[in-house]
């Protein structure tokens, strides 16, 4: 169920915090398909590595959540293939298997 850009942005730094707030470690992406994203290009293993996500109401809010995470947090993070299309708003830490 898509949510608020603050919300977004609100429930993904609570879950960074609650994981030890070591955001330099951590991965914000865009995307159209969250599990297909995760597992496929960034080698994360459910249900051993930590991530989170959560869908905005359009890409362009989507964008706005990622882009005030990066700036504010400092958390890792780029323009993907999804960004113009994208709702979901996607978080992990990275790890040595994990892209990048």
């Amino acid at each position: 169920m898509p949510v608020s850009v603050f919300r977004v942005v609100r429930e993904i730094r609570e879950y960074i915090v609650g994981q030890g707030e070591d955001w330099e470690n951590w991965y914000i992406g865009i995307t159209v398909d969250p599990s297909d994203r995760l597992c496929d290009d960034h080698l994360i293993r459910f249900g051993h590595d930590r991530w989170f996500c959560r869908e905005a109401f359009t890409p362009e809010e989507a964008q706005e959540a990622r882009d005030k995470l990066v700036a504010d947090y400092a958390v890792d993070g780029d323009e993907a293939r999804d960004e113009k299309t994208g709702r979901f708003v996607y978080a992990y830490r990275k790890a040595p298997h994990t892209k990048p």
